[in-house]
């Protein structure tokens, strides 16, 4: 109790203080015109006071309050002594030209203090040698993250070696396979409306694809409960739906669809061709493009690979989310209320997040689960299992702690979406629905439209975000089992190593990771205005 009511007293005087000196600040910069060597005498004892802290830190004046006290006095002096030889100067509307030097000038002095000056020093820092920079000039430590130690082996920050089992992962077959069905549709789509065989081919092939797409999911369900009836793990159906996208026939099959595909699409480019846009072929090539992703993210096991990881999970899966629950809670009654229990996981720190989870993951040695999710998993007739330090789950150990990062990050999507939602003009929206599109329809063509620089906006700020995620890793994990990620390397590198230059190449990496996120979020900014 008594940490809270020193930070309650902290916050209000320092409110106070703030506001004392934009007073006081004012007053001041009203009296220059006519007191201009008591003005010229303050700021020079300002000055000074920084002086005198600065030299007495470095051992150039006396220790204590003695040495602040010296550079305040001269200061003071200095400053008095200026403003007399100017004092016939003219003065006229001097003090509205102060005014933004005075209040600015701090800020931009911490500023630089805070930010500029330790990124330029971590950029040096980070293009020298030895722990401590000591060495001379050197790219090793960036060689070190990217290619390697120079003892033969691959880096474990950066490497390609799993390149090539990429193409015969279930994920990429499965995405190729689904890029097809996207194109397939994309083509019927636009050619449903057509005189002749064409409408009556594209209908077919609607068809079929729907009876494809409903056959998988019931074969899914189906393995699912057989696993749940049977012994736990053991499942026919779905040893079959991993024999099929497991097999390299079904991955010629799956390229060959998509070629013949693409072929068809080019072909057909003057005329009707392959409507992507639709809100079935677009969400199938969407989730292609995650598929093939989550491929080369859980084939290629590497620190830089696993921080990639989390920015496409983290910030797809909350935008999407929050988009869905800004959908839906815009026509809800109960809007405030759902909209405040989805936000709130956001007042929650990453660590706190972390223990909660921890929690609902934890799994006990002696068999009686208490853990939610092993609960459910013994309850059902599965075995328990170690979601963080299970070795069978690497390298989706990592795909769990991101879940964390999920539900924190989902409420701050949906309250930014949702206002964007409900400033798409309503007579956009009606012209719609009197033109015959569905909500589907309109909201796929007419409201995603309008609020694509806020999406952007959104998924930017979440990269940024995610990039320099360590909390969550640090408290679950501290990077075991190939969960690392660049913060928590640097974070060891500094901490436990005391490698400052290695350490700082890291932070490098990160900025510049981010650096064009930035700069494509500011371009489209300006375009959108």
């Amino acid at each position: 109790m008594s940490q809270v009511i020193n930070a309650i007293l902290s916050v209000a005087i320092g409110v106070t203080f703030a506001i004392a000196v934009f007073v006081g600040g004012n007053m001041v910069l009203d009296q220059v015109e006519r007191r201009w060597s008591v003005f010229a005498a303050t700021i020079g004892a300002m000055i000074g006071i920084l002086a005198g802290a600065i030299g007495q830190h470095n051992g150039w004046l006396p220790n204590g309050v003695v040495g602040i006290g010296i550079g305040t006095v001269a200061g003071a002096g200095l400053g008095a002594l200026i403003g007399n030889r100017r004092a016939k100067r003219n003065r006229s509307g001097l003090g509205d030209r102060l005014r933004p030097v005075v209040f600015l000038g701090p800020a931009l002095f911490f500023v630089a203090m805070g930010l500029i000056f330790p990124a330029l020093r971590t950029l040096v820092l980070s293009l020298r040698a030895g722990k401590r920079g000591n060495d001379g000039w050197s790219l090793t430590n960036y060689k070190t993250i990217f290619v390697g130690r120079g003892d033969g082996r691959s880096s474990e920050f950066f490497n390609v070696d799993n390149a090539g089992d990429i193409f015969t992962s279930r994920l990429f077959i499965t995405g190729v396979a689904v890029l097809a069905a996207a194109l397939a549709l994309g083509w019927a789509s636009s050619n449903i409306n057509t005189d002749g065989r064409t409408a009556s081919r594209a209908r077919l092939l609607q068809r079929t694809l729907r009876g494809v797409g409903i056959a998988t999911v019931v074969a899914v369900v189906a393995g699912f409960f057989e696993a749940i009836i049977r012994d736990p793990n053991e499942s026919t159906i779905f040893d079959i739906l991993t024999i099929i996208v497991s097999s390299t026939t079904s991955l010629i099959i799956a390229v060959v669809a998509c070629a013949v595909a693409s072929i068809v699409a080019y072909r057909a480019r003057t005329g009707n061709g392959v409507d992507l846009g639709t809100p079935g072929a677009s969400t199938l090539v969407f989730g292609a493009i995650v598929l093939a992703l989550f491929a080369v993210f859980s084939t290629m096991q590497a620190v830089i690979w696993n921080n990639l990881w989390w920015v496409v999970t983290v910030a797809g899966l909350s935008t999407a989310l929050g988009l869905l629950l800004a959908v839906l809670a815009d026509r809800s009654r109960g809007e405030k209320w759902a909209k405040g229990l989805i936000f709130l996981p956001m007042a929650i720190s990453m660590v706190g997040a972390a223990v909660i989870w921890d929690f609902v993951y934890e799994r006990q040695p002696t068999g009686r689960e208490t853990g939610v999710v092993n609960s459910l998993l013994v309850w059902m007739g599965f075995q328990p299992r170690g979601f963080f330090f299970n070795a069978d789950l690497i390298p989706w150990n990592n795909f769990f702690i991101m879940l964390i990062m999920v539900w924190i990050q989902t409420g701050f999507a949906m309250v930014i979406l949702s206002a964007a939602i409900k400033g798409v003009p309503q007579e956009l929206l009606e012209s719609a629905r009197v033109d015959g599109a569905n909500e589907v329809q309109t909201f796929w063509k007419i409201t995603i439209p309008q609020i694509r620089t806020t999406l952007v906006v959104v998924v930017t700020t979440l990269v940024v975000v995610v990039t320099k995620v360590f909390d969550l890793v640090n408290t679950t994990t501290g990077g075991a089992n190939q969960t690392d990620v660049l913060a928590n390397v640097m974070f060891e590198q500094l901490s436990e190593a005391g490698n400052f230059t290695l350490s700082s190449a890291f932070a490098v990496t990160i900025f510049l990771l981010v650096i064009p996120v930035m700069i494509y979020n500011v371009r489209s900014t300006q375009r959108a205005d």
